[in-house]
């Protein structure tokens, strides 16, 4: 029996497209892996910012076919590539990324028969929390397993 197996019909409509539903076990094998790769946006983000009001500051100043501000804006260029395939790889060990400050991710799981999040965040030591998916993550409630 599959996770997906436990759910009703409508519950596999209400996920969004190229997700995938996984057991707890699965979620926190991921854990490590995907909270590393968090770590890893948070700093692209900060290194984003930084050249984001760079680029701003310059653009006043130089023309913008100049090659300082043609390296910034490849900087920024390349940035965004790398974001993209590291949220891709999050979304490929089943993780959806929630927030960046403080990181947070979520995997959709089943809980009593109900698709829902299961919810993580830095500085916790394991998945411990999920909550329904009409609702968010401050409604957080215990993962109490059989």
């Amino acid at each position: 029996m599959t996770v997906a197996d436990l759910l009703d019909e409508m519950s596999l409509l209400a996920l969004p497209d190229d997700c995938r539903v996984v057991t707890i076990d699965e979620a926190r094998s991921e854990l490590d892996r995907a909270s590393r790769l968090l770590s890893t946006l948070q700093a692209l983000q900060d290194e984003a910012h930084d050249l984001t009001e760079e680029l701003e500051i310059i653009i006043e100043q130089l023309a913008p076919n100049h090659p300082h501000v043609i390296e910034v804006a490849d900087q920024l260029g390349r940035l965004v590539k790398d974001w993209q395939g590291i949220s891709d790889a999050i979304e490929g060990l089943g993780a959806r990324i929630s927030g960046l400050d403080p990181g947070q991710l979520e995997w959709y799981g089943v809980v009593d028969g109900h698709l829902v999040l299961y919810s993580w965040a830095q500085g916790e030591g394991d998945i411990e929390w999920w909550y329904p998916m009409d609702s968010t993550i401050s409604s957080r409630r215990p993962l109490v397993e059989a």
